[in-house]
């Protein structure tokens, strides 16, 4: 398998896996920071909730939305929904039994950089073969494990 390690170059639409990483990882978080700063990393809605959920409090919730709000918003719309729903399908009809079931927000992130035509930061395999599903640029923010 040829892993796609992150560059810190963008744009990329990171995952919640991605956010999650980079605050294990010391050379994940300072790629993730620079690209934010410049401006490189996209979000969207269900990565939006996931990371607020994991937040820590009030100060944690501020924390993500100050963040997410000096980015670029990646909408998911109808066709954005539209494209998980195919997405699902095609997955059913190509493979085994559950070859479809993906966690959701996997789905949406996926089919929303599609959407929109940029890469995937993550840190994920259901990511990975996603990416590699929908041709999508997938790139881990640091090597998986």
């Amino acid at each position: 398998m040829s892993v796609r390690l992150w560059d810190g170059t963008g744009p990329v639409l990171a995952d919640t896996s991605a956010w999650m990483q980079a605050r294990r990882d010391l050379r994940a978080r300072d790629l993730l920071l620079s690209a934010t700063e410049r401006g490189d990393v996209c979000w969207c809605w269900p990565v939006r909730y996931e990371l607020m959920v994991d937040a820590r409090g009030p100060e944690g919730i501020a924390a993500v939305e100050r963040t997410l709000e000096s980015l670029r918003e990646i909408p998911v719309d109808r066709s954005v929904q539209r494209g998980v729903l195919a997405t699902m399908r095609e997955l059913a009809a190509a493979g085994s039994h559950g070859a479809h079931r993906f966690p959701l927000t996997d789905l949406a992130v996926a089919a929303a950089a599609q959407d929109t035509g940029i890469g995937i930061l993550h840190f994920d395999q259901h990511l990975e073969r996603l990416g590699d599903h929908l041709d999508i640029e997938a790139h881990w923010i640091s090597e998986p494990s």
